[in-house]
C-alpha cells in the first residue's frame, strides 16, 4: 500500500480545541442511549464531551488502531489525521451504524468521495465550515455530519 501523498507529523497531530470540539458535537443527530467512538482521540476533546457513557476510542499512539477495528458504532467523530483522508471517510463511513462526523481539511471531501459515500446509503445531513486561528496554518477546514437520511438541501453531481 501506498503512503499518504503528503506525510508530516504536524499535519496529523493538530488538536481541536475544546469550544469547537464541544460546538461540533451538538450537529449530531443523536438519540439517548446512542454509541459513540472517537476514532482518533488525541486529547480527547471530543471524547471526553460525548453526551454519554457508551462511548469508545481509538488512538494509534496508545496502541488502539481504528483502521484495524471492525466494531460498529452508531456514531463515529473525529479530528482525523489530515494527510490520511481517504482511509479515515472510508473506515468511518464502514464502521458506523446511523452516521458519522468528520472534521477534514476542506479539500479532503472530494466530490467522488462523496459519491462514495452515497452509494454506501450515508448523505451529508449538516456542514459546518472552519477557520481555526489557533492552527495557525490558514487552512479552511469543515465539519461533515453524514447520515443515513438523504437531506433535499445536499446533494452531489459528478459529471
Amino acid at each position: 500500500m501506498r503512503g499518504p501523498k503528503h506525510a508530516h507529523s504536524d499535519r496529523d497531530k493538530i488538536w481541536t480545541p475544546e469550544n469547537i470540539a464541544i460546538e461540533l458535537i451538538t450537529k449530531i443527530p443523536a438519540m439517548d442511549g446512542d454509541s459513540w467512538c472517537d476514532c482518533c482521540l488525541g486529547e480527547g476533546v471530543f471524547f471526553d464531551n460525548f453526551p454519554t457513557e457508551n462511548k469508545d476510542w481509538y488512538e494509534i499512539d496508545l496502541g488502539e488502531d481504528f483502521l484495524t477495528s471492525n466494531t460498529k458504532y452508531d456514531w463515529v467523530v473525529t479530528n482525523i489525521p489530515f494527510s490520511q483522508p481517504k482511509v479515515f471517510i472510508n473506515k468511518m463511513a464502514e464502521n458506523c451504524i446511523k452516521g458519522f462526523g468528520i472534521l477534514c481539511l476542506a479539500n479532503s471531501m472530494t466530490a467522488m468521495r462523496l459519491e462514495k459515500l452515497e452509494s454506501m446509503g450515508l448523505y451529508i445531513h449538516s456542514l459546518t465550515v472552519l477557520y481555526i486561528r489557533e492552527w495557525g496554518f490558514g487552512y479552511r477546514t469543515d465539519f461533515y455530519v453524514f447520515t443515513r437520511d438523504e437531506q433535499p438541501n445536499f446533494g452531489v453531481v459528478v459529471q
